[in-house]
């Protein structure tokens, strides 16, 4: 029952982070990555009992579910291989046996379909691995099984070992350290697949206990459950940056709003919705940054302004400049004091994160009843980005 659940579990896991690398903008390497982890949820769905019954019964093939996780195991150590090659810093050295590896998984490929052709099966609950365990042709197919997921299981060593050594301690290196942990137990589950079969063959049935079969379905979860949580700890990372820009963009809303009232002439293109805004998930990195652009030009514009509310304007200044006195006081840096009152030179740079930070702390400080008079009148000031001077 414990198995079964673990199962069910690691099962949902990898579904659920295979539809979202499906449903993600993906790098080249990132489309390799996510048909590896496609084809390896589809092999342990065809592991399941239920499923690969229902498969046979549907197809009409006895043990048809067989070769068809078989051969998605041996598609994904091909994978695999494709992977090490686009990571190498230097493809060209170890190109001959990458080729090796292909052709190896092709033989494989073509001699399992061969042996299950010819090996005994019937239509019953359990494929014909275990049915007739130790026979010659159903040994030499589970060895060439195992062979394939051999391979894979190599790469994925060669991949994430070094890496979790390299990286910085965080998300990626617990990660690593958890793929590479999967690699090691999947190598003892294949070991004690062969061990299964080589007994069969000399005549033994000690590991056809319950107990034994239980280790193995557990290994095999195991591998899977750590190859599925050391692959989702980077994604969570990301997907914790991703919230965390989020929730930056609501919050600088108010005084973007403020200033781009005053300053209509600093937004870049339409002004977004604020429901459109709310239900709009991708390229949040990009409109955060397009934020800060359009908060920062107003301030250069804001408190530069000449003989209109000259007052009003130099409250909006000293309260900038009580902000960058808070900003430096929290994080001294050197004062650049170059440039417009508005452009705080503690404010991070080219850093989209620490900009945001200063903005929200200085978006507190923009609550005063002065600084609100200043941006309740619109200003019109030639210059970029405005709309009756697109030349300006």
């Amino acid at each position: 029952m414990v198995v079964d659940v673990l199962e069910i579990a690691v099962l949902a896991a990898f579904w659920a982070f295979t539809i979202w690398r499906f449903a993600t903008p993906q790098t080249p390497r990132g489309k390799a990555v996510r048909l590896v982890v496609l084809l390896a949820t589809l092999s342990f769905t065809f592991n399941r009992r239920e499923i690969s019954y229902a498969t046979d019964t549907v197809l009409h093939v006895p043990d048809i579910s067989v070769p068809l996780k078989n051969l998605a195991t041996v598609a994904a150590s091909a994978g695999m291989v494709h992977i090490v090659g686009l990571l190498s810093t230097d493809p060209a050295r170890w190109a001959w046996l990458r080729r090796a590896a292909y052709a190896l998984l092709g033989v494989t490929s073509v001699a399992m379909c061969v042996l299950f052709l010819l090996a005994p099966r019937r239509p019953e609950r359990y494929d014909f691995v275990y049915e007739h365990a130790g026979e010659p042709l159903v040994t030499a197919y589970a060895v060439l099984t195992q062979l394939g997921l051999t391979v894979g299981l190599c790469c994925a060593l060669v991949l994430f070992r070094p890496t979790g050594r390299s990286v910085a301690p965080g998300a990626l290196r617990t990660g690593m350290w958890l793929l590479s942990a999967a690699a090691v137990v999947g190598l003892l589950f294949m070991a004690n697949r062969v061990a299964y079969q080589v007994s069969h063959a000399a005549g033994s049935l000690a590991l056809d206990g319950a107990a034994a079969q239980n280790v193995s379905r557990g290994l095999l979860a195991m591998m899977l459950l750590l190859f599925a949580a050391g692959g989702a700890l980077p994604a969570l990372g990301g997907l914790r940056r991703w919230m965390s820009r989020y929730v930056a963009l609501r919050r600088l809303r108010p005084l973007w709003l403020e200033l781009s009232t005053a300053a209509p002439g600093v937004v870049l293109g339409d002004p977004p919705g604020r429901l459109g805004e709310l239900l709009a998930l991708r390229g949040v990195k990009l409109r955060l940054y397009r934020r800060v652009i359009e908060i920062r030009d107003a301030q250069w514009l804001l408190t530069g302004r000449a003989g209109d509310g000259a007052e009003d304007a130099a409250a909006l200044r000293a309260a900038i400049t009580t902000g960058k006195r808070l900003e430096q006081a929290a994080s001294p840096t050197p004062d650049a004091a170059h440039g417009p009152p508005g452009a705080s030179q503690s404010a991070g740079g080219p850093d989209v994160d620490a900009e945001v930070r200063a903005l929200l702390g200085l978006a507190r400080r923009y609550r005063d009843a002065a600084v609100q008079g200043v941006v309740a009148t619109p200003v019109a000031l030639a210059g970029h980005n405005d709309p009756p001077n697109p030349n300006g």
